[in-house]
């Protein structure tokens, strides 16, 4: 299947959850995540899920590294939605948290870091494939963004379905995950280990 078609296909599967659901696969995911390494993580960033789109609920990891790493400096994005790129801030408890125009909650300000700085991406996105490859909200924020971090990133994808057998029109921006956390298991992409 195609971007498009999968797009639609997913969102309406996302709708389709109750909020017992998506918790319940949320907390599920959480379990396999705690099993990763982050031995070698300083700077991982996360995502803040949207409220009323059923996305897996990222601020169950957050508050996960919080408290077993609290080493680790978590990072969120600001959206600048003229130039569809992101700026990458510290968020921490003093951190101010505003609901930009799309609903996606951010920081206001705040200290900024460069991407080849961030160790590990938590990576939103709606349907995944079985080679790693990643559909989003089609806007192309985080494979802008992924291409400006190390090759040695890790990209981690979260989703609370199982991935597709090929996403056919997959082009050179896309940028593929090295794993996907589902409720079931974790899938290892491009020989990540």
């Amino acid at each position: 299947m195609n971007k498009s078609l999968l797009r639609k296909q997913y969102l309406q599967k996302r709708s389709d959850l109750s909020t017992q659901e998506a918790g319940h696969l949320s907390d599920a995911v959480l379990n396999y995540f705690s099993s990763l390494d982050f031995s070698r993580v300083r700077y991982l960033h996360a995502f803040y899920p949207i409220v009323g789109k059923h996305e897996f609920n990222s601020l169950l990891l957050v508050d996960w590294l919080r408290e077993k790493h609290p080493e680790i400096k978590i990072l969120l994005p600001k959206s600048d939605i003229k130039a569809h790129t992101l700026v990458h801030i510290v968020w921490n408890e003093h951190t101010a948290l505003a609901m930009n125009e799309w609903g996606i909650t951010e920081p206001e300000y705040g200290e900024e870091m460069e991407p080849s700085r961030i160790d590990a991406v938590i990576v939103p996105l709606l349907a995944f494939d079985k080679k790693g490859n990643r559909i989003g909200y089609g806007k192309g924020f985080y494979d802008r963004f992924l291409s400006e971090c190390r090759s040695e990133t890790i990209k981690i994808g979260v989703s609370l379905f199982e991935p597709e057998e090929k996403i056919e029109d997959t082009d050179e921006h896309d940028i593929p995950l090295d794993i996907c956390i589902t409720p079931y298991r974790i899938w290892r992409f491009n020989n990540y280990i």
